[in-house]
């Protein structure tokens, strides 16, 4: 990534990087094959960033290296416990709201509540429909006769 990858400044004064960026920050301080000059230059921010980013972000990146293997290593949306917490917050969320009672909050709280219980495995399976092919037998007629 280039410069534009930056989308704000913290208050520290460090760019922001947006959460693509981020993680691709992380896995590439994981596996420590590029110098953290050439990923300043990639990632359009500076040398001192990098240090204080991988500090910042250290038992992260340690998980990370873990398990480089793992495609999805680094991302906390991956992480089953993770998406129950954060659709907990929303449930919350929408609960806690002064328009609460409308049918469209309680939409939502419902379908919060059915894609926990859908990620916890509480649901009956979904039927399924099984296409099997039929082959039809005629007993007693001459095929070659109807031609």
């Amino acid at each position: 990534m280039a410069a534009e990858a930056v989308d704000t400044v913290n208050s520290s004064g460090f760019p922001k990087l947006n959460a693509y960026d981020r993680r691709d920050l992380m896995r590439e301080l994981a596996a420590g094959e590029v110098t953290r000059a050439d990923l300043a230059r990639r990632f359009g921010i500076s040398r001192p960033y990098v240090t204080k980013f991988a500090r910042q972000w250290a038992a992260e990146i340690d998980r990370v290296r873990a398990s480089l293997d793992d495609a999805y290593a680094g991302l906390w949306i991956a992480r089953k416990d993770n998406r129950i917490v954060a659709h907990q917050a929303d449930f919350e969320a929408a609960q806690g709201h002064e328009k609460g009672d409308h049918h469209e909050w309680i939409k939502a709280r419902t379908a919060i509540l059915h894609a926990v219980a859908e990620e916890l495995g509480q649901l009956p399976p979904r039927a399924t429909v099984t296409v099997m092919p039929v082959l039809h037998i005629i007993e007693g007629v001459d095929i070659g006769a109807l031609a």
